[in-house]
């Protein structure tokens, strides 16, 4: 994994777990960003791709980015200022 994480607020390495495990973590977590702050969530089940987006999509106040890194998944959540 590259080593971002000090660009972001707070970084999760989920690989290596399941749905739900991952999403619900990225719910949890996204809950606790105050205004302006990001989070980087690193996942490889291709369910979280699908589901995060879905129970994110609540929050009108958060920008999310999910792209391919080889065997995973980045996904950046940063809530506006």
């Amino acid at each position: 994994m590259d080593s971002d994480h000090a660009l972001f607020d707070y970084d999760l390495d989920l690989t290596g777990k399941v749905c739900p495990y991952p999403v619900v973590s990225i719910v949890q977590q996204t809950d606790r960003l105050e205004k302006g702050q990001s989070a980087r969530f690193l996942v490889d089940d291709p369910l979280a791709i699908k589901s995060a987006p879905e129970e994110l999509e609540e929050y009108g106040d958060i920008a999310m980015t999910i792209e391919k890194k080889g065997s995973y998944w980045e996904i950046i959540v940063r809530r506006s200022a």
